[in-house]
């Protein structure tokens, strides 16, 4: 005898097992068209609309490379199109948007290879060159890749100049500058605590010549005066000294290269105040 039915949970719970399981294929299923389609999508697609429609769908769940793969599709299968531009433009953003830097600057920097008039060639150029920024955040990323940032961020302050873009990208090519006289440095001290001394002060030069701007030429010039001083230099030292003492009248550096050169500060010296310290050269 079969228990009651009451108001038919036995009869759900009877078929209950049956609908997981007709759930859990309609799911697969749906998955499996989509990955079909987009794999026939970027084969061969019927009309634009297919792919800008799949293409934002994968957007919306977060799949942006995808969705950039399916915009680099329309440029791909209808290029004469007007709206292929605009999707590599698009495709750019959403592999930034994915973190996919060195993608979003190989397929911006054709977008600016094939259509240099079109509105959108500043924001093309801007975030081509973000892109590299991003994609040379690493302290040990490759010389070349640090290379192409610089030019891509130079491109759109010569290009665009007197715009937001270019002002923000003056400040990034800035930062990049200052990374690499931070591995001049390192290197630098490296060579210089192997005693190696002439490689030393090659590396401590290349921070004063060619990073000017950056917040190591103070400690730059610092040790170039210790590699004069090791090696008996004493005139090159002070010379060199003066020069830190011009540019950087307040800084640590200048006061410690005044001690390596010259001897303790003076007792009325090291009591004095920093305004005074701004005014005074002390090696004259």
């Amino acid at each position: 005898m079969q228990p009651p039915k009451e108001d038919g949970f036995w009869t759900v719970r009877a078929f209950l097992p049956v609908l997981t399981a007709c759930v859990a294929a309609v799911l697969l299923t749906a998955c499996e068209d989509r990955e079909e389609r987009i794999e026939r999508l970027q084969i061969d697609a019927d009309t634009i609309e297919e792919l800008s429609l799949e293409a934002q769908r994968s957007a919306n769940d977060g799949r942006m490379a995808e969705a950039a793969r399916l915009l680099d599709e329309i440029d791909r299968q209808f290029p004469t199109s007007p709206e292929a531009p605009r999707a590599l433009v698009l495709a750019g953003r959403y592999y930034f948007e994915g973190q996919e830097y060195e993608l979003a600057t190989a397929i911006l920097s054709r977008f600016i290879r094939d259509h240099g008039g079109h509105p959108d060639i500043a924001y093309a150029y801007y975030l081509r060159g973000v892109s590299s920024y991003r994609s040379v955040s690493d302290v040990d990323k490759d010389e070349g890749d640090t290379a192409n940032a610089e030019n891509h961020l130079l491109a759109v302050i010569t290009q665009f100049s007197g715009t937001d873009y270019a002002l923000d990208a003056g400040v990034k090519l800035n930062a990049i500058k200052n990374q690499r006289a931070a591995k001049e440095l390192v290197t630098g001290k490296f060579y210089h605590h192997r005693r190696e001394y002439m490689a030393a002060l090659n590396r401590y030069q290349n921070i004063v010549s060619d990073y000017q701007d950056s917040t190591y030429v103070e400690e730059a010039l610092y040790r170039i005066i210790e590699v004069y001083r090791t090696l008996g230099l004493n005139s090159e030292a002070k010379n060199t000294a003066v020069l830190l003492g011009h540019n950087f009248p307040d800084s640590q550096w200048y006061y410690k290269a005044y001690e390596i050169v010259e001897g303790p500060l003076p007792d009325h010296i090291e009591g004095s105040g920093g305004s005074f310290w701004g005014n005074l050269n002390p090696f004259g």
